[in-house]
């Protein structure tokens, strides 16, 4: 054989090898491509998987709950879309499985959707069979969308009903959204005996409660657990001669806004007690007359109380002769005109400091403590006048007075002679000249 056919037949092997070798390296590297694209594909997967289960597990478990008037799809349970005829079965509120034609109680039929509607749960009572009884105040008809009475669709809503049957009565008011007052809506009702405000009943926009359960004299049990009373300006008169309630919660009243309460608990009779201690008086003006004639209330809270701008606190207490104590140690009263008949036959009463009274000159003073017949102690020596004053009666024997010295010659005749009579402005000065020799020796 030549040597030129050796030489070729060995680089012909030569690259026989190599091409075996650079095969073999290709296919390595093909294998770890694989093997990584499996090993991504295989995490990716994984991923997935544990992103689908948290989501089918977590999240889709809190399912999203939709407002009123709004649907939840089946295929995309990610928002909630608004409601329409045919998507009617899965809305909120209704009762047809086919068309919006109805709702359930709470909600009223707007543009074939089921909304919230401002709702109240009554309780009324008839003594006879046939009876016809007033539900409301007339001026509030136009508002009612709708009427339940003992569970029975009323279609045209109204103020009156007559009822077949003696006995208790359900009544469910279904309003529409533009109730700006509450004025005179239950006055003199007095077949009313329970009444709620459910969590439905909107009262955002009120701002007058004037008179709104006046004289509803069997009315025995109020909540007004989710009223809103934050636009309130007025609440006059609004428990007045409801004189079958024996307690109410009002603790949860925003009174911020609120310019007058005169006679607003005015003669509940039955009342034993009342928290206001969480209201806002900074913009009230007038509380005359407010718990006039409340005869067995025992106990009230009055501490969160700011009078600085009520000028008429007339016969605020008169008439409360259950009262033994009354804290009013944060009551303010430079700004006050009236003050007449303030504690006017609270015959229980045996104490009140009312030292810190600086009261304004020419306020009206007269009947302020008469009938206060258990009266022992009295301080008002913050007390002024430029003019006599009828101001004591029916005080009981032996107790003790503190007046100024310029206050106790308008008054002397009016207090029983075996009171003790003490001028606590001479004390007062007598203090103020210590003080001042004793700066003096100071100086020196």
């Amino acid at each position: 054989m030549e040597s030129s056919e050796i030489i070729n037949n060995s680089y012909k092997g030569l690259d026989e090898r190599f091409s075996t070798e650079i095969d073999i390296e290709k296919n390595k590297i093909c294998s770890k491509k694989i093997i990584i694209i499996i090993s991504v594909s295989i995490s990716i997967v994984v991923v997935s998987l544990a992103i689908f289960l948290i989501y089918y597990f977590v999240i889709k478990k809190e399912k999203i709950i939709c407002e009123p008037g709004y649907y939840l799809p089946e295929d995309d349970e990610s928002e909630c879309l608004k409601c329409s005829l045919d998507k009617c079965k899965i809305c909120s509120g209704t009762k047809s499985n086919n068309i919006c034609s109805e709702c359930f109680g709470g909600y009223i039929l707007s543009d074939s959707i089921c909304e919230i509607a401002h709702s109240i749960k009554a309780i009324y009572n008839t003594t006879e069979n046939d009876q016809t009884i007033s539900l409301m105040h007339y001026m509030y008809a136009n508002h009612i969308t709708e009427m339940y009475i003992d569970d029975k669709n009323i279609t045209e809503p109204t103020t009156e009903y007559t009822f077949e049957k003696s006995g208790s009565h359900k009544i469910f008011y279904l309003f529409d959204n533009e109730l700006e007052s509450l004025a005179d809506i239950f006055y003199g009702i007095d077949n009313l005996i329970k009444i709620s405000f459910t969590y439905l009943f909107d009262t955002s926009k009120v701002t007058s409660c004037h008179f709104m359960f006046y004289s509803c004299k069997n009315l025995i049990k109020i909540d007004m657990s989710y009223f809103n009373t934050k636009n309130v300006e007025t609440m006059t008169g609004m428990f007045q001669m409801c004189t079958s309630l024996t307690s109410l919660n009002v603790s949860k009243f925003d009174t911020s806004n609120v310019d007058s309460m005169p006679v607003m608990f005015a003669h509940c009779d039955s009342l034993k007690s009342l928290d206001l201690s969480n209201f806002n008086t900074n913009n009230l003006r007038s509380m005359s007359d407010m718990f006039q004639g409340c005869k067995n209330l025992t106990y009230i809270n009055l501490k969160s109380f700011n009078t600085s701008i009520v000028y008429n606190m007339q016969y605020l207490f008169d008439g409360c002769a259950s009262l033994t104590s009354i804290d009013l140690s944060n009551f303010n009263i430079s700004n006050v005109d009236y003050m007449q008949g303030m504690f006017d036959d609270c015959s229980s009463i045996t104490s009140l400091n009312l030292s810190h009274f600086e009261n304004k000159l020419g306020a009206k003073l007269d009947y302020m403590f008469f009938g206060c017949n258990s009266l022992k102690f009295l301080d008002i020596s913050g007390f002024i006048s430029d003019k006599n004053v009828t101001m004591f009666y029916g005080l009981p024997n032996q107790g003790k007075i503190f007046v100024g010295k310029n206050f106790s010659e308008l008054i002397k005749g009016q207090i029983p002679n075996d009171w003790e009579f003490v001028i606590k402005e001479e004390y007062i000065l007598s203090e103020l000249y210590q003080l001042i020799l004793f700066n003096n020796v100071l100086n020196r």
